[in-house]
């Protein structure tokens, strides 16, 4: 039989029908077969627990059921032979705990009555004190959860408890979260005023520090203004009062209460903050003001109010950015007031990107059409300081929406970057193949070269992406070679390596094979591709040992790279996987080129040597013959 319906009436049941049960459970159990003295007692129950592992004195507790409670503790014998300090549930929460938890005043006060008798007559003090303090799996007391509750009268009970606690500074540090937060912070977080005021009182003996921090910095009055709801604000007002100089605090992150008002949207807090003189210039550690947060987190009417108390768009971040940047991002309606309210073009950050490079960046398409649509639209030509157009943005971050918008509005196709590159080569380089599609429909050319003479397909390599390769091959058009006079050539770049060598560099295995099987299907190449030389006289096989990746090195030998190569450099593709070893592939290469019968140069220059010195010594033994036999 499932005993635990015993816990539903100790805690529903009148004393009477509590012990009723435990007496027809003892009958059930004599029905069973067993003997007396297996009976069911009190003790026998307490192990019946719930799915929180509480057992019948949790369920007494929590619904305030003094009396089944009482019997329960008298039952056990509490505290003369055990102590509620090590009856725990599963979060190792104690009894006190759940009854603080649900305002239990009635079984609370029992508790400390019945603690305090239990001192007198045995002499040992702090008992009940070790209980309000004792901390769960979260190191949360059941003082920490009293000053949360509106009914402060078991807060109270606790505070006359511990009014004789000695030393201080250990109770401050004993009442302390794992996150290092104090009944104050508790107090704040649930706005109790009356709480607050409790925690705080001078005549105390113990008084919580008004600005007491915790482990990221965070004060009470940080907490309270959190709390988007009317009662906040006389909380805000008491611990302000207290101490002035704490709405300038800063937690770790550098955020006043001014900046947390902000970011959760109190608006009420925010103009409360202000009227207590609260500068609206309040920087965090990364320089920015409450009137970046607004407009980061998209809300206007605390926009249009810091603005009106004096908040400037032209603060700039450590990366320069304005608030009219952070509104780019996420809100076209935040950015029209600042642009209104401010009076303000575009504005540039550190990088030189204006609000129009924010909102591609974002892909926020609503401040792009209002951007572009404004008398004073951003010049086509603007560039940020990588040479970057925000149609280079655009293909950057894959969006082939934004990119279609930028084209049909004028952007150029043709504009190059520092480094020569058009929008095409970073669309490759990232794998946006639709963005690929949508440049060549608006006319894109698909074979311009970068600085060092790389066609966007280049860049899908060094990128390593294989299905934007194969797509730009098989469905594009995009040309991987070119006709000659004795066959046709891959294309190479200023120093002369081949897509096949930007792709072992980059340790692409998938595009090496990409590669190799479209010249196996087109086989119109007068050289293989694994054979192609660069302008130092070395093989993709080259790269991949460089990379230190096995398997580009693996797809490399398959297709028959020479694995003894070597250039001017003087170094063979096994010199290169042991002078410059990149991780624990490197032994895994260096075995495999030796078992396909790789040697270093200076074993190659050996070999060499040896062969010559044994063709001369022939040769010359062969004409010493030649005379001898010239003489007979």
């Amino acid at each position: 039989m499932d005993p635990k319906p015993i816990l539903y009436w100790a805690a529903e049941g009148t004393l009477s029908e509590f012990e009723y049960q435990v007496k027809q459970l003892e009958k059930r159990r004599l029905k069973n077969g067993n003997s007396p003295n297996q009976s069911i007692k009190i003790d026998e129950l307490w192990d019946t627990k719930d799915e929180k592992g509480r057992n019948v004195l949790f369920h007494a507790a929590i619904t305030d059921n003094v009396k089944n409670f009482m019997f329960i503790m008298k039952k056990r014998q509490i505290p003369k032979t055990e102590s509620l300090v090590g009856i725990l549930d599963l979060q190792k929460a104690t009894v006190l705990h759940w009854a603080t938890q649900y305002n239990c005043v009635k079984v609370v006060k029992e508790i400390l009555l019945m603690y305090e008798r239990y001192e007198e007559e045995f002499g040992e003090k702090g008992k009940a004190n070790e209980l309000i303090l004792a901390k769960d799996s979260d190191l949360v007391t059941p003082f920490h959860i009293s000053a949360t509750k509106s009914d402060n009268r078991i807060l109270k009970m606790f505070i006359e408890s511990l009014k004789f606690f000695s030393p201080l500074e250990e109770l401050y540090r004993i009442v302390q979260d794992k996150r290092g937060r104090s009944p104050l912070h508790y107090a704040a977080c649930k706005v109790n005023l009356e709480g607050c005021r409790i925690l705080l009182d001078s005549d105390l003996k113990f008084p919580f520090p008004v600005d007491q921090r915790d482990k990221t910095g965070v004060i009470p009055l940080m907490c309270a203004v959190g709390v988007n709801l009317p009662q906040a604000l006389p909380v805000i007002k008491l611990l302000e009062r207290k101490k002035p100089v704490s709405k300038t605090r800063l937690n770790k992150d550098g955020m006043t209460a001014l900046h947390i008002a902000v970011a959760a949207r109190n608006l009420e807090a925010v103009k409360l903050l202000i009227e207590l003189e609260c500068s609206v210039d309040l920087v965090d550690t990364e320089q920015r003001t409450p009137l970046h947060y607004a407009a980061e987190h998209g809300y206007p009417e605390i926009v249009k109010f810091l603005l009106r108390q004096g908040a400037r768009n032209s603060t700039r971040d450590n990366i320069g950015a304005t608030p009219a940047h952070y509104a780019a991002q996420f809100s076209v309606e935040c950015l029209k007031i600042i642009f209104e309210e401010s009076r303000i073009t575009e504005v540039n950050d550190n990088e030189n990107r204006s609000c129009l490079m924010w909102a591609v960046c974002a892909g926020n398409i609503d401040v792009i059409n209002y951007l572009i649509q404004r008398e004073d639209a951003p010049k086509r030509a603007d560039r940020d300081k990588h040479g970057y157009t925000a149609l280079h943005l655009a293909a950057m971050v894959g969006n082939e929406k934004i990119c279609t918008i930028l084209t049909n509005q004028g952007w150029s196709l043709s504009e190059r970057d520092n480094h020569s590159n058009t929008a095409l080569h970073l669309a490759a380089g990232r794998g946006h193949t639709d963005v690929l599609r949508c440049l060549l429909s608006s006319g894109a050319a698909m074979n311009e070269e970068d600085e060092i003479g790389r066609t966007p397909m280049f860049w899908a390599c060094m990128g390593g992406q294989s299905h934007t390769l194969h797509c730009m091959i098989k469905e594009l058009g995009f040309e991987w070679r070119s006709p000659g006079k004795t066959g046709a050539r891959p294309k190479t770049d200023n120093f002369g390596r081949t897509a096949l060598h930007a792709a072992a560099n980059a340790g692409s295995s998938a595009c090496i094979n990409v590669l190799l099987n479209i010249e196996q299907e087109d086989y119109v190449l007068s050289t293989p591709l694994v054979s192609c030389l660069d302008i130092n006289g070395e093989t993709a096989l080259h790269e991949a040992c460089l990379a230190g990746k096995f398997d580009c090195v693996l797809s490399l030998i398959k297709a028959r790279s020479a694995a003894n190569a070597f250039g001017r450099l003087g170094r063979t593709p096994l010199d290169c996987a042991q002078k410059y070893e990149q991780g624990p592939q490197s032994m895994l290469i260096i075995d495999y080129l030796k078992s396909d019968g790789a040697l270093t140069f200076e074993e190659l220059r050996i070999d060499a040597a040896t062969v010559l010195q044994k063709h001369w010594r022939n040769r010359k033994m062969n004409r010493l013959e030649a005379l001898k036999n010239a003489k007979k």
